[in-house]
């Protein structure tokens, strides 16, 4: 398994591989882009000498970490699996996203998808999908409209959540309080992330509860009924879902965002914006934001009190449809099915 961020989405695929298979654990480190070289010929000399043994290689997601391991795979005849994440699959300039706004890149990720054996992308957004969130310069989305006539296999494999580790607690919730988990260290991820919708909302709203999780560093004035709370222990993002009403997952593109499955498995109602997995994880238990607008959004909010969807109504969401037992069986089916009924025939 190889990844440039051991994110706790990696961790629960490890340990879901680990079932069947011993697994090695790569970190392909390319946080210093002057030290990429040096990165790519480390990872060149690894595989030399242990890609003999190994019956699949997997990466999570297409680029630069992908090129050695796909190669090695087409040149070893062993199965390489991509799991396509979001950004290798967008291609947004303007919100500075996606890994095909940038030639060389795009041209590593283009070259690992077309030379890979199976490509299971999040969402079949990821796949192809028509970006209507925001007037782009490129509507067209996903790995089928950048890497044209692609003949590699590409099959959903969504998230799968721990029903059991996130649950609904005892105890009353705060009125009209309204959550975000998130990671925006600067201006392209604060309003990538949403944040600057939340942030107005809270203008517009200064009796309502608006809360920040995580690494977010505000671009104005911090409103005073806005708390932000550094990251927390999973243990204590329990309690903290089970603290608020709703959970925002507004942002401009996302693939299949997990914080917003947690909270709803949680009892959050989920309001969301019109995005790659979002509308379909929210399903009829939440709200979604057609476009990004402070008025729409403004409106939705002024009315939520109204609503009849229930916290019981989230978690089922999550629970009959995104359960981590879908993504193990779907997973280790594809790691056990045949090279032949998988692997790409094109040559390099």
């Amino acid at each position: 398994m190889t990844y440039v961020v051991y994110a706790t989405f990696v961790k629960r695929d490890i340990e879901i591989l680990e079932k069947e298979y011993q697994v090695s654990k790569y970190h392909f480190n390319s946080a210093n882009k002057f030290l990429l070289p040096f990165v790519f010929f480390k990872q060149f000399f690894y595989l030399l000498f242990h890609v003999y043994k190994y019956k699949c290689l997997v990466i999570q997601s297409a680029g630069y970490v992908s090129f050695s391991p796909v190669l090695f795979g087409k040149l070893f005849r062993k199965k390489v699996i991509i799991i396509a994440i979001g950004t290798d699959c967008a291609k947004l300039p303007e919100i500075n996203y996606g890994a095909h706004i940038k030639p060389i890149l795009a041209w590593f990720t283009n070259f690992s998808f077309k030379n890979c054996s199976l490509i299971l992308p999040v969402h079949k957004s990821l796949e192809k999908s028509n970006y209507t969130y925001l007037d782009v310069k490129f509507p067209k989305q996903g790995i089928r409209n950048f890497v044209p006539n692609i003949k590699t296999p590409i099959k959903e494999m969504v998230n799968g959540y721990d029903t059991q580790k996130w649950q609904i607690l005892e105890g009353k919730r705060m009125d009209n309080s309204f959550l975000t988990v998130s990671f925006a260290l600067n201006k392209v991820g604060y309003y990538r992330k949403g944040i600057d919708l939340i942030v107005a909302m809270a203008k517009k709203f200064p009796h309502y509860k608006f809360t920040i999780v995580g690494q977010v560093i505000l671009q104005e004035d911090c409103p005073k009924n806005v708390t932000l709370i550094k990251n927390v222990p999973q243990t204590e993002l329990l309690k903290i879902y089970n603290q608020h009403q709703y959970y925002f997952q507004l942002s401009m593109f996302e693939g299949f965002p997990n914080a917003l499955c947690e909270a709803m498995l949680c009892g959050c109602i989920p309001i969301g914006s019109n995005v790659a997995g979002i509308p379909d994880i929210i399903g009829n238990a939440g709200y979604i934001l057609k476009k990004k607008n402070e008025n729409d959004l403004f409106n939705l909010i002024k009315n939520i009190s109204d609503s009849k969807i229930n916290t019981a109504d989230s978690r089922k969401q999550i629970v009959e449809n995104f359960p981590l037992k879908r993504r193990e069986s779907e997973f280790l089916n594809w790691c056990n099915a045949k090279q032949n009924i998988i692997a790409s025939k094109k040559t390099i």
